[in-house]
């Protein structure tokens, strides 16, 4: 089994809020700050107190620090992280969601990367919270994390470069390609740190099935009016069939038609396999003033639904189609060649199933002047003797 971590982003997500809900959630406070003093930084503390947010509890966490005018590039402080003496995986998971941060701030303000500069408070708390986030995913073995989709807000934010909307430039940088829902909330909910973790993280937005182990709940420092500023981080483990089973998502268009013929219909099944749809099916159904009709299923890699769109859109006469994402459990499957008295045929093995290639038995059968059952069984009774 593996451990996985689900994020309910509902209010946002930020680096305190975060690290705050790995502690909960049993990352040890003095290991993680014995790794982060090793840090060529000084006189910081981390301040941690319970809340309460519209009835929730949270853990807060402040960094506190000195303050300083010099400002910190991107270069000194992958240079400073690099030569920590720390676990290599929570290293690299430092230095990647760093990277991610510093890429959407020079995309934002137009600057090769190693010239962005963080100004000294916002330095200083990225690093522990970033660095801090690297150190605490390796110390709960987190093997993946996903997340929700995530809040558009409204309003601004007063910041080092004036006062900016939200989500700031370097955030909705970040957030390209992810799902965002409209929020209530007016202030900002999604900070670039927060953001980062997730993109730097290789997180995956989507929910997973897994066993709920324990929940830690990172508090922001708003206190929303209109619902909890409340991160809920959830580890899980990954049940038993992920070891027996493969398992992927993909996008699944159905759509009901009641105005195709038969000979419109079925000339899409060879255009969506060589587009590469996973599979296709119709179903006969009972549609609206009694008029027969046919649900078209249609399973495609996830992300190309668009795509395969166009070909129904365009080889059938419906006008609208649904669109999910799902996740398979796929069997484990393996091709063998076996040597039957009509040749070479392929057979492929999925568990306790045999199943020879169909036009490899239909070729052979005609080319042998025989029943297609006929080879059918001989090339089964050879991978069995095989076996034996």
């Amino acid at each position: 089994m593996s451990k996985i971590l689900y994020l309910d982003c509902a209010s946002g997500i930020a680096g305190d809020m975060f690290l705050a809900a790995m502690l909960q959630l049993g990352a040890e406070k003095d290991i993680l700050l014995g790794e982060l003093s090793k840090l060529p930084l000084h006189d910081w503390q981390m301040e941690l107190a319970d809340v309460n947010r519209h009835g929730i509890s949270g853990l807060h966490l402040d960094f506190t620090f000195p303050h300083q005018h010099h400002h910190r590039s991107y270069l000194s402080i992958r240079e400073m992280i690099e030569p920590m003496d720390w676990p290599a995986r929570g290293k690299k998971l430092a230095l990647d969601i760093f990277a991610c941060l510093a890429e959407a701030e020079a995309k934002a303000h137009g600057c090769p990367v190693d010239d962005v500069h963080f100004h000294e408070a916002g330095a200083v708390d990225s690093l522990l919270d970033i660095c801090g986030a690297g150190l605490a995913i390796d110390m709960l073995d987190i093997e993946q994390i996903y997340f929700s989709p995530l809040p558009l807000s409204s309003g601004f934010v007063d910041c080092e470069h004036g006062r900016l909307p939200v989500p700031a430039p370097a955030a909705a940088i970040l957030l390209q390609g992810w799902q965002l829902f409209a929020s209530p909330v007016t202030g900002e909910t999604i900070t670039p740190t927060g953001a980062a973790i997730l993109r730097g993280s290789g997180a995956i937005q989507e929910k997973p099935d897994f066993t709920l182990l324990n929940i830690g709940c990172g508090a922001g420092t708003k206190d929303f009016s209109c619902q909890p500023n409340i991160l809920r981080a959830m580890l899980g483990e990954t049940g038993s069939y992920t070891q027996k089973f493969a398992h992927d998502t993909v996008d699944v268009i159905t759509t009901n038609i009641d105005d195709a013929s038969g000979e419109l219909l079925g000339q899409l099944w060879e255009k969506s396999a060589e587009l590469g749809a996973l599979d296709m099916s119709y179903l006969p159904m009972l549609m609206k003033k009694g008029r027969p009709g046919w649900q078209l299923e249609m399973i495609v890699p996830k992300g190309q639904a668009e795509k395969f769109a166009d070909l129904v859109f365009k080889h059938t006469s419906t006008i609208g189609l649904r669109v999910e994402s799902k996740q398979r459990l796929i069997m484990p499957r393996r091709w063998e060649k076996v040597s039957t008295p009509y040749g070479n045929i392929s057979i492929k093995i999925s568990g306790d199933t045999a199943a020879p290639e169909a036009d490899e038995v239909a070729l052979a059968a005609q080319q042998h002047n025989t029943t297609f059952k006929q080879v059918y069984n001989a090339t089964i009774a050879a991978y069995l003797n095989k076996q034996a």
